[in-house]
């Protein structure tokens, strides 16, 4: 799987393009929102993401960053920009209907190191709830990137690597969906060898 993720001139470009569905249900389970996304990338701030999900009312306990908020319905995305490296490391960014964040970056699922208040500030999270769907902003700053990842450039033919998540962790529609498919027995989303191939194209 190679996801194409296009340059943009402007935030609003990216609804020209083609959504991606977060549709793969890896470990079953008969409650399965419609789940979609876009991601773009601006040259001069960073990635845009945007990500809906047809889905009413969804569970939103958590208000604060850095709390559990994949107890919640949640919408995820996880990046990696060393995929080479071993072990790589990789970000995840989980967000609820509130607009509470889960951020941090690491080498596994144990050993995270979140982002500090400054940083995300430059994420400019948002969730907006409507009748019948949520959604989800989210800003991924170059300089963001960089802290992470120094001396990283993107341009037209930069490769990374990616996946995004649609899950409920917590007892009542319960559910774990993935947009690229993770073959293992256990629900488990920090799995950097199972992210998409993407690159940037325009």
């Amino acid at each position: 799987m190679l996801y194409d993720v296009p340059i943009l001139k402007s935030p609003e470009d990216l609804s020209k393009y083609p959504f991606f569905s977060v549709d793969q249900f890896n470990w079953g389970g008969d409650y399965r929102p419609v789940t979609t996304g876009r991601l773009g990338f601006l040259p001069d701030d960073g990635f845009l993401l945007i990500m809906e999900c047809q889905e009413s009312n969804p569970c939103r306990i958590y208000t604060k960053d850095n709390e559990p908020v994949y107890l919640d319905s949640a919408m995820e995305a996880f990046f990696c920009f060393s995929p080479k490296d071993t072990p790589p490391c990789y970000l995840n960014f989980e967000i609820n209907a509130n607009g509470a964040m889960l951020a941090s970056y690491g080498k596994n699922r144990t050993e995270r190191t979140p982002f500090s208040d400054a940083a995300k500030k430059g994420l400019c999270c948002q969730a907006q709830i409507c009748n019948d769907f949520w959604i989800i902003k989210l800003m991924l700053p170059i300089s963001l990137l960089t802290m992470v990842y120094p001396g990283l450039t993107l341009q037209s033919g930069s490769r990374f690597t990616c996946n995004f998540y649609k899950i409920k962790e917590s007892q009542g529609l319960t559910h774990f969906a993935s947009f690229a498919p993770i073959p293992v027995a256990e629900p488990n989303f920090h799995l950097p060898e199972y992210f998409a191939q993407a690159q940037i194209v325009g």
